[in-house]
């Protein structure tokens, strides 16, 4: 499988377990490339204990940044995409863990089919769809009503949300210009009412194993 990945590293700790060490980056539609595929193209990974069972672990992933909201309706996830979390569990920097996400069907009719978190069919950004049973599916979500689906005790969402990252970019580009020394006092959000296409899995910290998770994202296409 050819790769198109960016990647996001977050050093977490799994629910009652300190934290060590904690990187985070964004990608939002930087070069060419990856404005050219924007169904590939990772904008953010976050990983943090669920705020309502801190026996689970919260894994997104939100693609396809800067939908204006006129087409928030008309954005739908490619087929031919594999998205897939990394999970390392014993501090080695290699993933232990895979948990992967792949949908079916066109425009607003998909399913977010899930699998894991099992061990990888091969390491690196060529892993291969796991095989065997799903662990769960869910509806894709289109509209501001979202479709959530339990199972096993994992929860998934699979749709078009809000962009949850915050950011002044335009006072980012003053400052790394020499116009200016710090950001705004309030910030001003230059994503505030764009949208992405989001994909959250929460399930108990136990299936991830060890006692601090590296985790990381990427999405890949099969080669033909």
């Amino acid at each position: 499988m050819s790769r198109k990945v960016v990647l996001t590293l977050l050093l977490v700790a799994a629910a009652g377990l300190g934290v060590t060490r904690f990187i985070t980056a964004s990608d939002h539609k930087d070069s060419m490339l990856l404005a050219g595929d924007p169904a590939a193209d990772i904008a953010d990974i976050y990983t943090f204990r669920s705020p309502t069972n801190p026996a689970n672990v919260v894994l997104a992933m939100t693609v396809s940044g800067f939908i204006p909201p006129s087409e928030a309706s008309t954005t739908f996830f490619d087929p031919n995409v594999l998205y897939q979390w990394k999970i390392d569990n014993d501090g080695d920097a290699v993933e232990d863990l895979v948990m992967q996400a792949f949908v079916t069907g066109t425009g607003g009719h998909q399913v977010m089919h899930f699998r894991g978190p099992a061990k990888a069919s091969e390491l690196g950004s060529t892993t291969r769809v796991i095989e065997g049973p799903e662990t769960a599916t869910v509806a894709v979500s289109n509209t501001a009503t979202p479709i959530a689906a339990t199972r096993n005790g994992m929860t998934v969402f699979a749709g078009v949300r809000d962009d949850p990252f915050f950011f002044d970019l335009v006072q980012f580009k003053k400052i790394i210009a020499g116009q200016a020394t710090s950001f705004r006092n309030p910030g001003v959000d230059t994503f505030a009412g764009t949208n992405v296409l989001a994909i959250v899995v929460e399930l108990p910290s136990s299936m991830l194993g060890g006692t601090k998770l590296g985790v990381w994202g990427s999405t890949s296409r099969p080669q033909l």
